[in-house]
């Protein structure tokens, strides 16, 4: 009996939170529409050196190295953001860093100059990078990169 008791106050003490319209809605937001604005100089020169390691999103990993070439990217994605895209399943994707500034980027992915993915983003205050991605057939996906732990 006193446990019932016990479990009904809790309850009733939590109903007023439960209804608190500043509860957030979900683990993970969606990138605001549209992209935040740069908070930096986008056409002042940068090495991309804050691009360069390990990022992961939801559905995905992402890889940034310095290579001769200049800066080039991985992705390994999970099957489930493959239908999205119409990659095929455990499929993964290289390419370049078209143009990086302190706070912005341009991946690009394709072969022979024909660009069958790019991706446009804006770095944030909190480190997160903020992005669109679009394939050859003009689908867009959003995706929200942050360091691996």
């Amino acid at each position: 009996m006193r446990r019932t008791a016990l479990v009904l106050a809790c309850l009733a003490a939590a109903c007023p939170a439960l209804a608190d319209e500043g509860l957030p809605q979900g683990p993970k937001a969606p990138p605001p529409e549209p992209l935040p604005e740069a908070a930096c100089d986008t056409a002042k020169p940068d090495s991309g050196d804050w691009l360069l390691g390990r990022w992961v999103a939801p559905y995905a990993k992402w890889e940034f190295k310095r290579e001769p070439k200049g800066l080039v990217w991985h992705l390994e994605q999970k099957p489930d953001i493959n239908r999205s895209l119409g990659w095929k399943d455990g499929a993964s994707l290289d390419g370049a860093v078209e143009t990086v500034s302190a706070c912005t980027l341009r991946l690009v992915a394709g072969d022979n100059g024909d660009v069958a993915f790019a991706f446009d983003a804006v770095r944030t205050d909190e480190n997160k990078i903020y992005g669109y991605a679009v394939n050859k057939a003009g689908q867009q996906l959003r995706w929200v990169l942050r360091r691996e732990r």
